[in-house]
């Protein structure tokens, strides 16, 4: 058992990251470290690849032929900030035992949302882009994320750690909320308010 009160593999990077997009190589981090300083400076909509080109010092050429269009390196990083996330779970969840380290899971998560440049950026300058997201996006990203949750509750449940349900179903109703939190954070502190709301879901 880890310390956080689930099985020994519940947080191994690889079965948490299964169904996500795969990991950019590492020769493409100079180009989105320089698409994400101009995402959170100009926004998604008015950011372009000469833009990018600019901030790193090259042509806009080889900005196209490494990370494509802007949307597609917007992708690339999206990916590689989550697979980043998922890398420092296990220290994020030191400590946390049984439920509280599935709070302590949704809390992260939220935080890391809400506190990324980029997503901060659109949330606050670009909301029309939103509507959007929710028609296009959002049920793609509510099956894929609850898919890579499904399994954690799973093991979560098998080892009494969290009220046995159908997973799944509870899989896809935490990724709903934890995408209304991002969305529209609570008025007060966000812990408490999981403690109020989720965690009455997850005791055994």
């Amino acid at each position: 058992m880890t310390s956080s009160g689930l099985p020994d593999d519940a947080w191994h990077l690889p079965s948490l990251a299964e169904g996500l997009p795969p990991v950019p190589p590492p020769e493409l981090d100079p180009y989105l470290d320089a698409a994400a300083v101009c995402l959170a400076r100009h926004g998604i909509s008015r950011t372009s690849v000469p833009d990018i080109a600019r901030e790193l010092g090259i042509s806009r050429t080889t900005v196209y032929r490494q990370v494509g269009t802007v949307e597609q390196a917007a992708r690339l990083l999206l990916a590689r900030e989550l697979h980043r996330f998922l890398a420092h779970l296990p220290a994020v969840l030191a400590g946390a035992v049984g439920p509280d380290a599935l709070t302590k899971l949704f809390a992260a998560v939220v935080l890391f949302a809400r506190d990324h440049p980029v997503l901060a950026k659109v949330l606050a300058d670009e909301p029309e882009l939103i509507g959007p997201f929710l028609t296009r996006e959002l049920p793609e990203l509510v099956d894929r994320v609850s898919a890579i949750a499904t399994p954690l509750l799973d093991r979560a449940m098998d080892a009494g750690l969290v009220h046995s349900r159908d997973s799944a179903v509870l899989a896809e109703s935490l990724v709903r909320t934890m995408i209304s939190l991002v969305l529209a954070p609570p008025r007060g502190d966000l812990a408490a308010f999981l403690d109020q709301t989720v965690l009455p879901l997850l005791a055994p």
